[in-house]
Parts: structure tokens; sequence; C-alpha cells
């Protein structure tokens, strides 16, 4: 007789920020952006002061991702606001 398997419970991911990625130029490396809260409400480019000295200008896409919580990142932020 097969056994009944049990309905799993939907599993609600845990809030880890969103990230955007850019690529630094001067450096030739990737850099990530953790943001806080969802950054699909404005999509305006951004300023984003890198490690290297520079400031960048970065699109924000509208295909954003969550951040996973082993995932590195170089720069945090709380919202996009505070680098418009």
């Amino acid at each position: 007789m097969p056994q009944a398997r049990r309905a799993r419970k939907p599993t609600e991911r845990e809030d880890y920020g969103w990230v955007i990625s850019f690529g630094c130029k001067s450096t030739g490396t990737l850099r990530r952006l953790k943001v806080d809260a969802d950054p699909a409400s404005d999509t305006r480019p951004i300023e984003v002061p890198c490690l290297c000295g520079e400031i960048h200008r970065v699109i924000v896409s509208p295909y954003r991702r969550r951040r996973s919580a082993d995932e590195p990142f170089d720069l945090e932020v709380e919202s996009l606001d505070e680098l418009r």
C-alpha cells in the first residue's frame, strides 16, 4: 500500500534584502549593492559611490532579485532614495 504524502507547508522566504549588481570599469570587477527596501517601485538611474573611489551611474533593473543569506555585498543602503 502506498504511503500517504503530507502536504508540505509553503515556507516563507526570509528577507535578506535585494541586490543590485553593477560593473566597476576601473577595477574590472562586479560589485553588489544591498538594498533593504524593494527597489522595484522606482527604476531611475542611481549614482553609487564605489569602493574604487569613483561614483558609478547604475540603471536599476525592474527584474531585481532577492539576496540570499550567504551572498556577499560591497555596499549597503536602506533604500535607493539615499543614492538619489
